[in-house]
């Protein structure tokens, strides 16, 4: 028994090794010093302390924009405090937007969520890469629903135009209402633009439209635009202007209520 437990904790020690790199420290590089006082502070330190290795790194990654150092010191930040969940996700975002290396952001973004499962801007940025750098829209969708119901804002609104794109159109009203229901103005415009370009309805595409009016845009350009772009009769206008006041979907706060 003592011979297998000695065996499992060199396996143990081993395999927590791998994960770790080692950390060949660089000379301390005088331009963090024109950006942050305390920065030689933070190198001198960042042997033992995860949050003065993540500093340093957030100057090269957001000041200098020198993603490759960056990386160097967020991994140390790692190595010293292998649960630091705003390091994890601080490298995540720089695999995915800066060093596009898909699957190493793929691996971290993982690692934050192992560590915490509802990070709402963990679960979407996940959604988001496997739209956008694996075209996988099927785990998209999976990792959107998980950040929708984690509260992340803007989950519906991409899930509605995700399932737009795969022609799903009943998929895509649903995630749209629900967008509204949040108050987003985007939803509410590309919602009014499924209907009248793929669905061919256009007082429901004018229901949308109108509720714009006073937000994003005046009332002459959006009657002007319904008009001229599309072509609708004043009537459909009217019809969708008060279809508009009677919304379930549409919040109050929203609607417009001046008249056509």
């Amino acid at each position: 028994m003592k011979y297998f437990l000695k065996l499992l904790l060199i396996t143990l020690v081993l395999s927590t090794s791998l994960f770790a790199e080692i950390f060949n420290k660089p000379d301390f590089d005088p331009r963090l010093n024109s950006l942050d006082a305390r920065a030689i502070q933070w190198w001198n330190n960042s042997d033992t302390d995860s949050a003065a290795a993540f500093n340093i790194g957030l100057l090269y990654d957001i000041k200098l924009k020198d993603y490759k150092k960056a990386e160097l010191w967020y991994k140390q930040a790692i190595n010293i405090e292998p649960k630091d969940t705003r390091t994890i996700m601080n490298l995540a975002m720089l695999y995915d937007d800066n060093l596009d290396e898909p699957k190493k952001a793929e691996f971290w973004y993982k690692e934050l969520l192992n560590l915490k499962p509802n990070n709402p801007n963990g679960l979407f940025n996940l959604a988001l890469l496997y739209k956008a750098k694996f075209n996988n829209p099927k785990l998209a969708i999976k990792w959107y629903e998980k950040a929708y119901k984690n509260n992340h804002p803007l989950a519906a609104y991409n899930l509605a135009y995700l399932y737009k794109d795969l022609k799903k159109y009943d998929k895509a009203i649903v995630w749209y209402e629900k967008a509204i229901k949040m108050e987003d103005l985007s939803a509410i415009k590309n919602l009014g633009r499924l209907y009248h370009y793929n669905l061919k309805d256009d007082i429901k595409a004018a229901e949308y439209f109108t509720a714009l009016i006073g937000k994003r845009y005046t009332k002459k350009r959006i009657v002007g635009y319904l008009k001229e772009k599309w072509k609708l009769s004043d009537e459909t206008i009217k019809k969708g202007y008060e279809a508009q006041l009677k919304s379930k979907i549409i919040p109050e706060k929203l609607k417009y209520k001046g008249g056509i």
